[in-house]
């Protein structure tokens, strides 16, 4: 009998301890799917805040305003979600199918490439959007593409979008996030930078200045920007730069096409961004065309 009854302790026993494990079990589960839920809503809200700071930039740029407003960033909150969003005027950088090789290859050193290396990708670039099938120095043409694991065209041509330089002999995706894709662009519409738009960056490579010069051409023109060359030029010469620094620069061409980067965040935690290329007609609500649109996970998921 005795034996009996503690058998049936026993079996009570491992009952209970299998009732705890399966209810652990489910509360766990339930509990990840509870904080799934919580991230898949947190990642929708972060990105409508995204959206919310585009279509704020893009009611803004609709206005007439001026580059030294643009500087600043638009930012919002609702609770635990917010957003901020930046606009960068495509005008602020070289354009990469009108910039002249001395400019080209100056701002390549000027961004870290050595000299050899500045060589063959200016060569390079300058072969990629020209008309002939004769290869520069160190550039290349359709052979040198048609001969790699993954050959590809040259455009012989203007290039229709930045990352065509990806492709390019010599430009490496370090190389081109790094310096390329933040100072060359497709969409300034001039061979001349506007100096009231350009970033920092871009300001860095162009012949003649330093870094002390660019920083304060920036904090210059947050205050009062630019309103003629000899305006540049005098302040330019005060900081060191040289008279033929200016050829390169414009104080008041007007510009068209702004990319705008959006960042949301919701719950602390989840962000998202959107990355977009915007060319703008004219006043009114519906003056704003894009061109480009870039959805993105700006940092890692929250758990």
């Amino acid at each position: 009998m005795r034996s009996v009854r503690g058998f049936a302790q026993l079996i009570v026993l491992w009952a209970l301890l299998l009732l705890g494990t399966l209810a652990m079990s489910f509360s766990f589960a339930m509990r990840t799917e509870a904080r799934a839920a919580r991230n898949g809503l947190d990642a929708s809200r972060a990105y409508y805040q995204a959206r919310t700071g585009v279509s704020r930039a893009l009611a803004l740029l609709s206005q007439p305003v001026t580059d030294n407003v643009l500087v600043v960033p638009l930012a919002g909150k609702d609770d635990d979600a917010s957003y901020e969003a930046r606009i960068v005027s495509e005008g602020g950088k070289i354009d990469i199918n009108l910039v002249q090789e001395e400019l080209l290859k100056e701002a390549l050193r000027n961004g870290g490439l050595s000299p050899e290396d500045a060589e063959v990708v200016g060569d390079s670039i300058l072969d990629w959007r020209d008309e002939d099938d004769m290869p520069r120095a160190n550039g290349a043409e359709a052979p040198h593409y048609a001969s790699l694991p993954a050959p590809v065209k040259p455009r012989n041509g203007k290039l229709e979008s930045l990352d065509e330089l990806l492709s390019v002999k010599g430009v490496t995706p370090e190389l081109y996030m790094r310096l390329l894709s933040k100072v060359f662009t497709v969409n300034g519409l001039s061979p001349l930078v506007d100096v009231n738009a350009a970033p920092p960056e871009v300001l860095r490579v162009l012949p003649g200045f330093t870094k002390k010069a660019a920083d304060a051409v920036v904090a210059r023109r947050r205050e009062t920007p630019f309103q003629s060359p000899s305006e540049l030029a005098t302040f330019l010469a005060g900081e060191g730069v040289p008279p033929s620094a200016v050829k390169n620069l414009s104080p008041s061409r007007p510009t068209r096409v702004y990319t705008i980067v959006s960042v949301g965040t919701a719950g602390g935690k989840l962000v998202r961004g959107i990355e977009c290329l915007v060319e703008i007609g004219g006043a009114g609500a519906k003056s704003g065309k894009i061109l480009r649109w870039k959805d993105y996970t700006a940092l890692g998921e929250g758990t």
